[in-house]
């Protein structure tokens, strides 16, 4: 039997992810499979990243960790999910449901694309890997190199470190919900 069979990975790249009253989430500027730029180095003010992950209920998380990888290789988000926030996502609230899920949302801000790439989100858990498909990131055709975005809000360190994975805590960067 395929690992993780039973499980489900999604994810949603979007410009903003609000917080709405009445315990709800606006997600604002959704991209569908690709995002395109006129020109390159382009600096967005933000890229968002939505991401739940599902189990059945009778299979809960034993480990979790969920990235987020630029091309093939390069690390930009990684969330480690403790034992203790897993055996809580795990208590069903509503005994009619089927799956519990673990959800996230991640923003990078700037977003600097310097080349055309992909963003991919991954989700690795006690029984391997689920990735869902990848966020094609293009240079519209016939556009040239533009000057490099300055980035006035941002202090030169952090330009330096943004390939560096970011650190965020599961606690306050994780919720559940059933379903």
């Amino acid at each position: 039997m395929k690992k993780n069979a039973d499980r489900f990975l999604t994810a949603t790249y979007c410009d903003d992810i609000r917080q709405e009253s009445g315990n709800k989430l606006s997600l604002m500027g959704c991209y569908q499979g690709e995002l395109i730029v006129s020109k390159v180095p382009v600096a967005l003010p933000k890229l968002c990243v939505y991401a739940s992950v599902w189990t059945p209920k009778e299979q809960p998380f034993k480990s979790l960790i969920i990235r987020i990888v630029q091309g093939d290789d390069v690390e930009l988000a990684r969330i480690e999910l403790p034992e203790a926030g897993l055996a809580e996502a795990a208590q069903i609230r509503d005994e009619t449901a089927t799956k519990n899920a673990v959800s996230t949302a991640i923003a990078f801000a700037p977003f600097v694309i310097e080349k055309s790439t992909s963003l991919r989100l991954v989700a690795t858990t006690e029984e391997g890997e689920i990735i869902v498909p990848r966020l094609l990131i293009k240079v519209a055709p016939g556009q040239t190199l533009a000057a490099p975005p300055t980035l006035r809000s941002a202090p030169p360190k952090a330009r330096a470190a943004k390939k560096k994975p970011v650190k965020v805590k599961a606690a306050s960067a994780a919720s559940k919900r059933s379903r």
